[in-house]
């Protein structure tokens, strides 16, 4: 596996920058590896990204309505373990649902890889999380009689976890490219090697 500073150096490259000091320039690095775009219209981008943080604002109220709620069924142990895992997935989920809809039309290979290793995996795990969860519940209400829970709060659970695999499902159908980077082309600046 590439550390860091392998990727970095595979990545960037240093060139001499003009300034009034000393030397007389400073060292800066442009970055001279693929870009990744994806392959869709300004227009149509734009509405995926919406679509993204609506399923995530809405995966997040749902989870709140069904773990907020005072019963049984939140307090019984398996809907807890599977309910603060699906909390802590949420997190990374929300990191990459947002650094999605701020993400530039090319994006540097590091960050592709990282926001493409979220997005995938991530909110499916969350989802799987949350209908554990909801299951469970089922299970407690079935055991225990249904009188013991409210049904709304495995219903709850599943609407977040289906809100979450929508998030993975439309991601995964993103098309998306690798472009050449033209930094080496232009000439303007003199790389150091």
């Amino acid at each position: 596996m590439k550390t860091f500073r392998d990727s970095f150096e595979e990545n960037y490259m240093a060139y001499e920058e003009p300034c009034n000091n000393k030397r007389g320039f400073r060292i800066k690095y442009e970055y001279i590896g693929a870009w990744y775009v994806y392959q869709l219209e300004k227009g149509e981008m734009q509405r995926y990204k919406r679509i993204f943080g609506l399923m995530c604002v809405l995966s997040s109220v749902f989870f709140a309505l069904a773990a907020l709620q005072k019963c049984e069924l939140n307090y019984s142990p398996f809907p807890t373990l599977f309910s603060g895992l699906a909390l802590a997935a949420f997190l990374f989920e929300w990191f990459g649902v947002i650094k999605f809809m701020f993400s530039d039309d090319k994006l540097t290979n590091q960050n592709f890889d990282e926001l493409n290793m979220i997005l995938r995996i991530v909110p499916c795990v969350n989802a799987f999380l949350l209908v554990c969860a909801a299951v469970s519940c089922v299970f407690i209400m079935i055991r225990n009689g249904f009188h013991t829970g409210v049904i709304t709060v495995p219903l709850f659970y599943f609407l977040s976890g289906a809100g979450s695999f929508l998030i993975t499902f439309f991601y995964r159908a993103l098309p998306y490219e690798k472009q050449e980077n033209k930094a080496w082309d232009d000439g303007s600046k003199k790389f150091i090697h």
